[in-house]
């Protein structure tokens, strides 16, 4: 990929180091290392070298962890009374596999605010393109989930994640490749639709557990703790480029920013695997085929519906946290790690609003969750100075972890089959993969992201009003409950 700026000039077109070793250990030619690899065959042919050598790890990976083996008939009746009576109660191990699995897979879409602000830098591309880049990514991943959502209980649940993220690691290496902007869109398409297969499949497992609100809280923890992982490499990731460049590994190679944040998630991409194994399996047809046979009220979808529209709105400005950095002259590193002390929030917030959310009816915490977030955002979108910066964006960020524990729960109650709580990824990346373009497009008409914030708190509060009713009704039933 040619990358913007003075030192762009005399340039390979490839961009990834191993593309390029790969092609010229094949080509075994190294004369033709200044060739432009852009639109060559032998580019097309190494990376379905690529692609067909981690197809073949897959069987070896299946057999060294026995995974696709006959579920026997004791752990089918396991597994039906999981699904039809008081759920499956998940060891700690399980869970922990569960939680690693979903967010190593992830961990491209957890950084996709430093992947908007590497594009910008290595394509020299403008907020609405690289927004795009990332809404067709996320728009990807929630037609992912909702296709599959409909499978998590028909089809083997360890083949799902094994095929899953043997994609995931394609779709990685191979956006390395890209020569171009419109390129690495098109990549990230069917990466994101196999990061759905992965969100759904894991989202109905854990809508089994018997516990749902403590296991939707420890996951949403754990996507805090995982953050702070992200905050704390991906702004050292997109420096790496200068320390590649300098030491001139390979002649005539040029390392951009991006390189280095896809170089991470395919380390991520790689560990994922290690976790496979202790996942635990829903695939139940009986079980599948019974749920099904009950649907959901509409007041449930109505929730739903809303709760993408918040972080749609969320996502509007929230994606573009780095730019906001940035333009109040902060670093990188210095922005990383506000995003680490939004991660540290993000771990307790959830453990928190879960205990809260049983005890409590949901509407009292909810209320007080969103006017927090309405008040972080303006705050965000309107400072000029870093110190409300270093406030609010923690705060900003962090917040919504706190809301989906206590939203699913009640969507676990409202609807005992796990149809909503699977599905919610769906709407909250649908409204997420919306964002980046709408909020780039509304950045770019003004003068600074104020007018974004004036947009998502707009968002985040209609959205908020349409989800009344099934708080409402919850707890009326609680009341019922409790008399």
């Amino acid at each position: 990929m040619l990358c913007g700026g003075p030192s762009g000039g005399g340039r390979l077109i490839s961009r990834s180091p191993v593309g390029y070793a790969v092609w010229q250990s094949w080509s075994g030619k190294a004369g033709l290392e200044r060739l432009a690899w852009k639109g060559s065959p032998r580019a097309v042919l190494a990376g379905l070298a690529c692609l067909s050598g981690l197809v073949c790890l897959t069987p070896l990976v299946r057999s060294r962890f026995h995974i696709g083996r006959v579920v026997t008939d004791s752990e089918a009746d396991f597994l039906h009374w999981g699904y039809m009576g008081m759920g499956i109660h998940f060891s700690a191990w399980q869970l922990t596999a569960l939680t690693a699995v979903l967010l190593l897979a992830f961990a491209a879409s957890l950084g996709m605010a430093f992947n908007v602000d590497a594009i910008g830098l290595a394509y020299a591309a403008t907020n609405t393109s690289a927004g795009l880049v990332a809404s067709a990514e996320l728009g990807a991943i929630a037609v992912g989930v909702l296709t599959f959502a409909r499978f998590a209980g028909r089809w083997p649940t360890h083949r799902i994640y094994l095929v899953g993220i043997t994609l995931i690691l394609v779709g990685n290496l191979v956006s390395m490749l890209a020569p171009d902007i419109t390129s690495l869109l098109l990549l990230r398409i069917p990466t994101g639709l196999a990061l759905g297969a992965i969100s759904a499949t894991s989202m109905a497992t854990a809508a089994r557990s018997a516990t749902p609100e403590s296991t939707f809280g420890v996951i949403n923890s754990a996507v805090g703790a995982m953050g702070m992982f992200m905050a704390f490499i991906l702004p050292r990731a997109l420096n790496w480029h200068v320390e590649l460049n300098a030491a001139n590994l390979i002649d005539g190679w040029a390392v951009d920013e991006l390189d280095g944040l896809y170089l991470v998630y395919l380390v991520c991409g790689l560990l994922a695997f290690v976790f496979v194994r202790g996942v635990p399996s829903v695939h139940d047809a009986s079980g599948a085929a019974s749920a099904r046979q009950q649907s959901p009220g509409r007041m449930g979808w109505v929730a739903l519906f809303a709760l993408g529209f918040m972080f749609f709105g969320h996502g509007s400005l929230g994606i573009f946290l780095v730019r906001v950095g940035r333009e109040l002259g902060l670093t990188g590193e210095t922005i990383g790690y506000v995003f680490m002390v939004g991660a540290l929030v993000g771990v307790a917030a959830p453990l928190v609003a879960g205990f809260i959310g049983a005890r409590m009816r949901p509407l009292v915490p909810l209320s007080v969750i969103v006017v927090a977030l309405l008040i972080a955002c303006f705050t965000v979108a309107s400072t000029t100075t870093a110190l409300p910066f270093y406030i609010a964006a923690p705060l900003f960020a962090a917040l919504p972890t706190a809301l989906l524990p206590i939203l699913l729960g009640v969507l676990s109650r409202f609807d005992p089959t796990g149809t909503l709580a699977g599905a919610h990824a769906a709407f909250v990346l649908l409204g997420g993969a919306i964002a980046p373009f709408a909020g780039g497009y509304v950045r770019d008409l003004g003068e600074s992201f104020l007018l974004n914030g004036y947009f998502a708190c707009a968002c985040i509060a209609l959205g908020f009003v349409f989800m009344l009713p099934v708080l409402r009704n919850d707890g009326a039933a609680a009341t019922r409950r409790g008399g």
